[in-house]
């Protein structure tokens, strides 16, 4: 089964040094998820890469159900996003 990867770094300005504190993935469609480590209302940056096409959602407890409440993300496309230190990452296929 395909995977979305993360890399987290806790600041933005932290991408361009090239330190990032946390590496972790989720199975596109499968029952786990992905939590960034930390908590409280420190936002992370996270590159997120996806080995196929899916809708990603993340919040304290999500569940992504497709196109009316998750983010699109292309196969091979990295995103940059930031998140709440605490949450969780899901993500569901997409044709």
């Amino acid at each position: 089964m395909a995977a979305v990867f993360m890399t987290v770094w806790d600041s933005a300005a932290e991408v361009a040094c090239g330190d990032p504190v946390q590496f972790t993935s989720a199975t596109i469609g499968g029952a786990n998820s992905a939590a960034i480590s930390g908590s409280g209302k420190k936002r992370k940056r996270v590159r997120l890469y996806a080995e196929a096409a899916c809708w990603v959602k993340y919040a304290a407890s999500p569940t992504a159900t497709g196109a009316t409440d998750a983010m699109p993300l292309g196969a091979d496309n990295p995103e940059y996003i930031d998140i709440e230190a605490g949450h969780v990452l899901t993500a569901i296929t997409r044709s």
